[in-house]
């Protein structure tokens, strides 16, 4: 099982992993997916009612995620609830020194 977090598009605040570390040699390459979305709060309480397993944090909330095809639904979710969102690399600002 693994978590995919999710932020609001525009937000300034860069993602920080904050349980994970960053690998010894990762040559620029690091990346980490998650979903930026159009309304933060409205696609958590959209998740929530879906019953699935979702920790908020003070500026991105994470969903845990058992199946890769998981994800694809969630999208679609948000999609037929007006919710505009994107799967990208949410990992920003890493610096490899």
């Amino acid at each position: 099982m693994s978590a995919l977090p999710v932020l609001q598009q525009g937000s300034r605040a860069p993602f920080c992993p904050s349980n994970h570390s960053l690998p010894l040699f990762y040559m620029n390459d690091y990346s980490v997916l998650g979903l930026l979305v159009s309304d933060l709060d409205i696609t958590y309480q959209l998740l929530v009612n879906q019953n699935l397993a979702i920790v908020r944090n003070a500026d991105h909330i994470a969903i845990s995620i058992d199946w890769p095809g998981q994800i694809s639904e969630i999208v679609n979710l948000l999609d037929r609830n007006g919710i505009d969102c994107e799967i990208t690399d949410i990992a920003d600002q890493i610096y490899q020194g």
